[in-house]
């Protein structure tokens, strides 16, 4: 299985070519002619969609690719807000098979009502849920508490070793941001260091989830320390939800 990373010409987003044998998933394609030039440059006998939400940024191009291809839109069953137009509507714990790979959908609410996260062996394809050294964020119709419970409850169980590939690449600005909370914490220095010489051209800067666990705060917001560390910056921080809310706050301002 191949999860190629496609970069828009007209915003900031990634999205994703997954390919196995001869089927294809574009997910969230959403500058059409990229993700029309990606797909006729392989020989694939199927190709499919799949919308990981519904924002404009990441659905908007999926009737003119619908147009060009003639494939079908699969898309979450749980939106009510930003309900997406589909062939087929998927629920937590439905499963889609790309050729061999099967992937297993999480709903994952918070940035939006009905945000699906797709999973297979090492991999999660995380639209706008998991970012390096961040998370989605709560507006636009987002809720930061379906969004803690999301981190804390629905994929806490996720093994380390996953890969995620998320919709937009915020490393460099993430990263600055957690080291404003921690500047001491080595992880995030040497990340960060990184990070300010990856390039757009470069693709999406990624990690593991056992690697965002080790230092995203996000992750982390059980962690004593941190909710010592946001009390002692002047923040009421009780238990791990109240941090969550704090750093995402503190993140929208940042």
């Amino acid at each position: 299985m191949e999860i190629a990373a496609l970069a828009s010409t007209i915003s900031d987003n990634f999205f994703y070519l997954v390919v196995d044998g001869d089927e294809g998933l574009l997910v969230d394609p959403f500058d059409a002619p990229v993700a029309i030039d990606a797909v006729r440059a392989r020989s694939l006998e199927r190709v499919r969609i799949f919308t990981t939400h519904g924002h404009p940024d990441h659905c908007a191009g999926n009737a003119e690719v619908v147009r060009a291809l003639g494939c079908e839109v699969l898309a979450s069953g749980h939106a009510e807000q930003f309900r997406v137009e589909a062939d087929t509507y998927l629920r937590d714990g439905d499963t889609l098979e790309v050729g061999g790979a099967r992937f297993t959908m999480y709903w994952a609410p918070g940035h939006t009502d009905g945000h699906l996260v797709a999973v297979t062996d090492g991999h999660a394809i995380s639209g706008d849920v998991y970012f390096v050294g961040g998370c989605g964020h709560c507006r636009f119709g987002g809720d930061v508490d379906a969004l803690y419970e999301t981190f804390a409850q629905r994929l806490v169980g996720l093994p380390d070793a996953t890969m995620f590939y998320p919709g937009h690449d915020y490393a460099a600005h993430n990263l600055a941001f957690c080291l404003s909370i921690e500047p001491d914490h080595a992880v995030t220095q040497s990340l960060a260091a990184r990070a300010k010489t990856h390039g757009r051209e470069d693709g999406p800067f990624l990690l593991t989830l056992g690697d965002e666990r080790s230092y995203n705060p996000f992750h982390r917001t059980e962690d004593p320390a941190l909710q010592a560390r946001l009390r002692a910056l002047g923040h009421e921080v009780v238990d791990g939800r109240s941090a969550f809310k704090t750093l995402r706050a503190l993140r929208d301002a940042f």
